[in-house]
């Protein structure tokens, strides 16, 4: 179902596939939308970013606009961004994220996601040590994606 959120939900920015969903995989994907509340959110990506567009308007608003792409220098500023799909009347505040350096965890931030549809959300860490950083997001404990962020000095 992830592709299939993934591709009705994305910027038209965004190459979806040569052909339309089945119409089962639409009745499925409308049913959770309307009745999939007590499923939970459905994580679309979590990006390692250098930037998230936060002016209000933009065509880019909300989004990150500076991925990582490589390695970053000690001191800088990562965010995770992530793209959620809430279904219809969810609101789920069981969510974290958790970066760790070099398997050391750091202090675990809280994530609120609700609404309906599309939502995006972000948390920043510093990079203060060299090495091998990930950063995981969880939701009651189960990790729904983990990325890696190498550090160097």
């Amino acid at each position: 179902m992830r592709s299939l959120v993934a591709a009705l939900l994305l910027s038209s920015a965004v190459s979806v596939a040569a052909e339309p969903p089945t119409a089962a995989e639409l009745k499925r994907f409308l049913d959770y939308e309307e009745n999939g509340k007590d499923l939970g959110p459905v994580l679309l990506d979590a990006v390692p970013c250098l930037k998230v567009d936060t002016t209000k308007g933009s065509p880019t608003a909300f989004t990150c606009i500076e991925p990582v792409t490589g390695p970053v220098k000690k001191g800088t500023v990562v965010h995770l961004w992530m793209l959620w799909f809430c279904p219809k009347g969810g609101k789920y505040e069981d969510i974290t994220v958790q970066f760790a350096a070099d398997g050391k965890p750091q202090t675990p931030q809280a994530v609120s996601v609700e609404g309906q549809g599309r939502t995006r959300s972000w948390k920043a860490q510093g990079m203060k040590t060299a090495g091998k950083w990930t950063a995981a997001v969880l939701r009651g404990g189960k990790e729904l994606a983990q990325v890696s962020i190498t550090v160097e000095n």
